[in-house]
């Protein structure tokens, strides 16, 4: 049974679906989530375990208590002060990525339960890594044909071991635009579960995703679901490239003059503590 307005929503439906690369893939869950296996091989172009090596071995590490330099590629690992969730080390670590210089165009802003503006300046232009740029390049072209918007804000994270894990959750769309895709992109030598529930809690998928296969959603069928890469009890290197499409930016100075507000009120507050006394 169809209303009109129904049925013309239905059919767009079926046109998404039938656009390029995603005519084939299978929806999960009657939404417009599609499950693409070896989409880094074919579409990309690249070897996802080749890719991650790559990353890992020629940027560098900010761990716990190092200095993150703005706009420029690096690991900032889960240990590492300004990529603390409510004061909680996380388990994984990850890289920024945005189309456009930083100093000249502003931070691409991707809004996130836990973010904090401390770990914004870890984001860089992705023309300065040789290993990705050619990768968003393919990508966009990708979406285009799709028909969805350029994507020009990029996430990699990498799970070292079991233990490396991102709980489940859904993207918050503050900054997302409106009628975007969100797509996710495994990369490294080993597979690992990826599990999708909908907003309720109903199981709709946990399974190996295998490097390169890519998990695409719109931001509606995102808002109706939730996701996550469980701990398990042994895993080799593994991870992914998440693409979106962000609508914030935030100037260069304006996240200077946020930032040392935030360091100096920061700094007040240790000083305000009682002094600890040993005996």
């Amino acid at each position: 049974r169809y209303m009109a307005g129904r049925g013309q929503d239905d059919m767009a439906s079926r046109e998404r679906y039938r656009r390029p690369g995603l005519d084939r893939a299978r929806r999960v869950g009657g939404l417009d989530i599609w499950i693409i296996a070896d989409f880094a091989q074919t579409v990309l172009e690249c070897d996802p375990a080749a890719l991650q090596q790559q990353l890992e071995t020629n940027y560098p590490i900010r761990n716990k208590g190092s200095t993150i330099e703005w706009a420029r590629p690096q690991w900032v690992e889960g240990d590492n002060e300004a990529l603390h969730y409510r004061g909680r080390e996380l388990k994984r670590g990850k890289m920024w990525f945005q189309s456009g210089e930083p100093e000249t165009e502003g931070f691409v802003k991707y809004y996130y339960t836990g973010w904090q503006r401390a770990v914004l300046p870890a984001t860089s232009n992705v023309a300065r890594c040789v290993e990705l740029e050619p990768i968003v390049q393919r990508y966009n072209v990708w979406a285009a044909e799709a028909g969805y918007e350029a994507a020009n804000h990029f996430i990699v994270t990498h799970y070292v071991d079991g233990e490396h894990n991102i709980g489940m959750h859904y993207d918050k769309p503050r900054s997302i635009a409106a009628g975007s895709l969100i797509s996710i992109v495994k990369t490294g030598t080993h597979g690992r579960p990826f599990r999708l529930e909908r907003a309720d809690g109903t199981l709709l998928m946990e399974r190996v995703l295998a490097p390169g296969t890519a998990v695409l959603m719109t931001l509606e069928a995102n808002l109706a679901t939730k996701h996550g890469v469980p701990t398990v009890a042994e895993a080799g290197s593994s991870g992914s490239i998440v693409f979106r499409t962000i609508t914030d930016r935030v100037d260069w100075a304006r996240l200077e003059q946020e930032l040392a507000k935030f360091y100096a009120s920061k700094k007040r507050k240790a000083d305000e503590q009682p002094a600890a006394f040993s005996y």
